[in-house]
């Protein structure tokens, strides 16, 4: 059964509106003519593009983080990968990541790769405080949460008419596409694109919930608490405090504590969030060994 999840926002004469699919990639598979690849998710991605892309078409796909103040982080930056000469590579993609496929498709009016690549490039970026950061909007697990911190004009900015991304949520595939007709004038300047601080404090307040939502998920009948869902966040929480900024770090430590049946709060962990000759992996170590 097709769900449609409808979200309207109005600018100028636009609707714009995200709706929820099934099997959405198998019903169009020419109209799908990018895929934005997470180099970071695991090593077999790049090679995945140098044996089934590359190897038939070079030429086809460009590192997004090349050109920027990151480029020497390419290696593990997204990659815009160009399946439109390379028949059956998004379904052997598909197939390969049948759980979490490590990005994001795309439509884009334009015919260029570096064209698609460069309109990209703007969004990758966000300063805060002087400094710069990544934004990884193309990791498929936080694209619905990005999407919905934007507001009309940058919503309107990102998926401009021609534009449909394509993400996998959890079992089902999700679309965001612009409902009508914008007037070129009416677009925003692509230099002008900024996010916002107070953005970015809400983006990072809907991942973390949602993290935390999906280890309760997981983990909760297993937990020692008559509160499950506090007793995961109370061990994110731990976590950070730690200096873990890693998902997987943080789901290792709720494991421990599950196995060992502690409580974040319990002497022994508490210590170790004030160990400050320790590093992060160090204080892992120490929970999995149980002494620091």
């Amino acid at each position: 059964m097709v769900v449609l999840l409808t979200m309207t926002v109005s600018v100028r004469s636009m609707i714009m509106a995200e709706r929820l699919v099934t099997d959405i990639i198998q019903d169009l598979p020419s109209r799908i003519p990018f895929v934005i690849l997470d180099l970071a998710y695991h090593p077999s991605v790049l090679e995945w593009i140098y044996e089934e892309v590359e190897a038939r078409q070079p030429g086809s796909c460009r590192p997004l983080l090349l050109g920027t103040d990151f480029q020497e982080r390419w290696q593990v930056g997204p990659a815009l990968v160009d399946l439109r000469y390379v028949p059956g590579a998004r379904d052997d993609l598909i197939s390969r990541y049948k759980e979490t496929l490590p990005g994001i498709f795309l439509t884009h009016p334009a015919e260029s790769l570096d064209e698609v690549a460069a309109w990209l490039q703007q969004f990758l970026l966000i300063s805060r405080e002087m400094q710069q950061s990544l934004l990884r909007f193309y990791d498929p697990r936080v694209f619905g949460s990005f999407l919905s911190v934007l507001d009309p004009q940058q919503y309107g900015h990102f998926i401009p008419p021609g534009v449909t991304w394509y993400w996998q949520n959890g079992l089902q595939w999700c679309a965001a596409s612009s409902g009508t007709e914008l007037d070129r004038q009416a677009r925003p300047d692509a230099l002008t694109w900024q996010f916002r601080d107070t953005q970015i404090d809400e983006f990072s307040a809907r991942r973390r919930r949602e993290f935390v939502d999906a280890l309760t998920d997981n983990y909760g009948k297993f937990t020692p608490s008559d509160s499950p869902k506090k007793y995961v966040d109370d061990v994110v929480t731990f976590a950070e405090a730690m200096g873990m900024d890693s998902k997987a770090d943080i789901e290792k430590v709720l494991r421990l504590l599950i196995q060992k049946e502690s409580q974040p709060a319990d002497p022994f962990y508490s210590s170790l969030v004030e160990r400050v000759d320790l590093t992060a992996y160090q204080k892992l170590e120490a929970i999995e060994d149980g002494k620091s």
